[in-house]
């Protein structure tokens, strides 16, 4: 499951909706590589404007980090 908090300091709603949609897509299509059973949070950071390839290559990143970080914790 994964869940989004985009902060104010996004800017008005509008561009805080437009951040949560670029998430969720590339959450929708990056899914199969998320590891199985866990509960993921995301809070964007705050920066330059958003993009879905800056979004989309930050969460692979991410879930490669975290998977490998599960592997090591589960091989101790």
């Amino acid at each position: 499951r994964f869940g989004l908090i985009v902060s104010k300091k996004h800017g008005n709603a509008i561009k805080r909706n437009r951040r949560k949609r670029l998430l969720r897509e590339a959450i929708r299509l990056h899914r199969h590589e998320c590891p199985a059973g866990l509960d993921v949070v995301l809070i964007p950071r705050v920066g330059q404007q958003p993009t879905y390839e800056q979004d989309s290559k930050s969460l692979v990143q991410l879930m490669k980090k975290l998977t490998s970080k599960l592997a090591n914790r589960n091989e101790s």
